[in-house]
């Protein structure tokens, strides 16, 4: 029964009863029937997606690995479809000038850059908006979004960067970057829609747009653009806080939160979920010995804990560093002195979890996929929600 069904039911039990004790009893009862119905809504996030459809792009290169970025085919103006690389850590597509040519209906947006903290290096061209075909092979197209992508000239570096190389005209530039709360860290400006698998204008189907939630889910071996019931049935929910960059019809999200202990020193923070790279990023919590700089040595002991350490725990996932047993263990953890407690988990994160992000509603989710022993992580389904403490610079 819905909740509007039984408040029409309390009501007809409340119009016939001839007492007021008895009918404070009736209505004290349905509040807690609501009550139920609520709870059941909280503990079961994914009956949201209930009726949705969501589109499998098996990654074109195969499984996540170390050494795999994952790829995805993408068709753009003046090319042939083309591999790009897969990227949750950063936001928008960044392409060569030689596999893309503007055309009709594109609009141009002037100049622009990208950064990339982690290897450095600046993407500098010119930005357009165009369409994007997304495709689920070399030759199937499932979608087309429209986004603001930049056709790249000339890459620069950063002062102290870890893998860069100045380069005019730079051919090979293929990468698609659908992560969220990444423009203060890339140095460019919100507002313009650049995320392709949350930009979707139509459905190659020909289904209603509406049928495809903006959204994902990763696993190990595919992406699923929009998210439905059956896929996020056991997943662990946390609900985002907005951000200050929202505008009408277009919501944007904070950085989800965590906690972290590095060797049983705990703080708390925010994650960022990494297809970009294989390595970890860590800004410890004061306390530790770990040095900015560095890497963590071999025998630290790392947990996370999502959204918060808690209990029951929503999700977790830990690791002893060198601990090669463990196929989530990223391949280093690199140490930084961020402002704030930080973890960038890198791609093999997706060894032992699916990872949601729902753009629409605000949550990233996450699924525990039995690769791994329980010692290793463990989701446990439902919403939960914490206040975000700390924000990467």
């Amino acid at each position: 029964m819905h909740g509007t069904e039984r408040v029409a039911l309390l009501l007809r039990l409340f119009q016939t009863l001839p007492g007021m004790q008895l009918r404070c009893i009736v209505v004290a009862a349905g509040l807690a029937l609501l009550g139920v119905g609520a709870a059941r809504a909280q503990d079961a996030p994914w009956a949201q997606y209930r009726g949705l459809s969501a589109l499998e792009i098996p990654y074109a290169n195969g499984s996540i690995s170390a050494t795999r970025l994952p790829e995805i085919w993408l068709t753009l103006h003046g090319s042939p479809p083309r591999r790009f690389g897969m990227d949750t850590g950063s936001t928008g597509i960044v392409v060569s000038a030689a596999h893309y040519a503007p055309g009709p209906g594109d609009v141009a947006d002037g100049p622009g850059r990208l950064v990339y903290n982690s290897s450095g290096r600046i993407l500098n061209g010119e930005r357009y908006t165009t369409d994007v075909v997304i495709q689920r092979d070399g030759d199937v197209p499932l979608a087309t979004a429209r986004v603001q992508v930049l056709r790249v000239t000339h890459i620069t570096c950063l002062e102290r960067a870890r893998d860069c190389r100045p380069q005019r005209n730079p051919d090979g530039v293929a990468f698609m970057g659908v992560g969220f709360d990444r423009d203060a860290a890339q140095g460019t400006e919100a507002g313009a829609a650049r995320n392709p698998f949350t930009s979707l204008v139509s459905l190659a189907s020909r289904a209603p747009l509406s049928s495809v939630r903006p959204g994902y889910v990763l696993t190990r071996t595919a992406v699923h653009l929009g998210m439905t019931a059956e896929l996020t049935r056991d997943f662990a929910f946390m609900k985002l806080s907005p951000s200050a960059l929202s505008r009408p019809g277009a919501p944007e999200w904070n950085a989800a939160p965590m906690a972290v202990s590095v060797d049983g020193v705990e703080g708390n923070g925010t994650i960022l979920m990494d297809t970009g790279i294989n390595y970890m990023f860590l800004s410890p919590p004061a306390g530790t010995p770990l040095v900015p700089g560095t890497r963590a040595p071999m025998g630290t002991k790392i947990a996370v804990y999502l959204p918060d350490r808690r209990t029951p725990q929503p999700a977790f996932y830990a690791f002893t560093v060198g601990e090669r047993s463990n196929p989530s263990q990223p391949e280093k953890v690199e140490v930084v002195g961020d402002r704030g407690v930080f973890v960038n988990t890198g791609r093999l994160f997706l060894e032992g979890f699916d990872y949601l992000y729902d753009a629409a509603g605000g949550y990233v989710g996450f699924g525990w996929n039995r690769r791994l022993g329980a010692t290793s992580g463990g989701v446990t389904p439902g919403l939960s929600a914490a206040p975000v403490s700390a924000r990467p610079e």
